[in-house]
């Protein structure tokens, strides 16, 4: 019983931190962390009580579960190698090539080759104490580059299913390129995403189509984002356009001025959903909360097959987005493989 109770303690800390932290920062990988945290605490409380009273058929399900595990802590490499040339043949295949469409690939190589190194290394030079300095200073890296992608992985996910029962007062549709004057499958699935989302609403938001001209492009993406709009779902609808913008950031900057020309409202104090890519969800409510804009996303539909190149390279622009923190992170832990050598 004091374990059970000790359980549940636990669950209510989690949920009550994943409460203030979903309200304060959604975007935030402590909110992610929080919650997974969470949801484990809720799952050893379920364990727990199967075993206490069902233990036989516990058993029976842990069994699988476990050698599941142990398969894939054995063969995990050999299974990511697999999967990431499967995946990149398929970009290839379906898309231009570019090195972009390469990222995942060519992320396999590096990381196989510095494990490599590292291994021959620790064989030969193991004793050398600036050696030993350098693998633990790595390995330490590589753990938190790990810990970090899953964290923003479980993060972006969260984010995506978020619930939200305010009511939205704009909708941001951020754009993603033209073929001349045509949007891409891609655009199109933020569009559709975004519209599917203004059709629920009881009170209609004020949709703001977001992207500038392109040296490429006859017209604004916004214009012909609004075109699509107007020909795909209805023509009188509350469409503003924002179509200077060249990034996401200036994406969310120029749509804030654009509400306070037209509404003379400030977009912070707003209730906004972003539509855009599900695998640019996250980063792209980041840069809203950076702005001071506590955004809810709605993602929109990306093909398989696209998801894990995207998801990289948007996984790249995180860690760019907070270079500050993650030099600050990896100076600690150069500082503590080289004081774990002094001693």
């Amino acid at each position: 019983m004091d374990v059970y109770l000790f359980l549940i303690a636990i669950s209510l800390v989690l949920f009550f931190c994943s409460f203030v932290l979903h309200h304060v920062n959604p975007t935030s990988l402590f909110t992610g962390l929080a919650i997974l945290l969470f949801i484990l605490s809720v799952g050893l409380i379920f364990f727990a009580t199967l075993l206490n009273h069902f233990e036989r058929f516990t058993f029976w399900l842990i069994v699988p579960i476990a050698i599941f595990f142990l398969i894939l802590a054995v063969f995990w490499l050999f299974i990511l190698v697999i999967m990431v040339f499967v995946n990149t043949r398929a970009v290839l295949k379906r898309e231009r090539f570019s090195i972009g469409n390469l990222l995942p690939l060519f992320s396999l190589i590096g990381f196989v080759v510095l494990e490599l190194i590292l291994f021959l290394l620790q064989h030969y030079y193991g004793d050398v104490r600036f050696v030993k300095m350098m693998l633990v200073f790595i390995h330490s890296t590589i753990s938190y580059i790990i810990l970090l992608f899953s964290l923003y992985t479980f993060t972006a996910i969260y984010y995506k299913w978020m619930p939200t029962f305010k009511k939205i007062d704009y909708i941001l549709i951020l754009g993603s390129g033209l073929i001349k004057d045509q949007v891409t499958p891609l655009l199109a699935g933020r569009i559709d995403a975004g519209m599917q989302f203004f059709k629920k609403q009881k009170v209609k938001p004020t949709i703001i189509v977001c992207g500038g001209k392109g040296a490429d492009e006859n017209i604004s993406e916004a214009e012909a984002m609004k075109k699509y709009i107007v020909e795909n779902y209805e023509s009188d609808l509350p469409i503003y356009l924002e179509n200077q913008s060249t990034t996401t950031e200036e994406n969310i900057q120029f749509a804030e001025k654009v509400v306070q020309e037209q509404d003379q409202r400030d977009l912070k104090k707003a209730n906004v959903a972003i539509a855009t890519s599900t695998y640019h969800l996250l980063r792209a409510g980041k840069l809203a909360q950076q702005l001071g804009i506590r955004a809810f996303g709605i993602g929109g539909k990306t093909k398989l097959y696209y998801i894990p190149t995207a998801f990289i390279r948007e996984f790249i622009g995180y860690i760019v987005l907070k270079k500050r923190t993650n030099i600050l992170i990896v100076s600690f832990l150069l500082l503590f493989a080289i004081i774990s050598n002094l001693f």
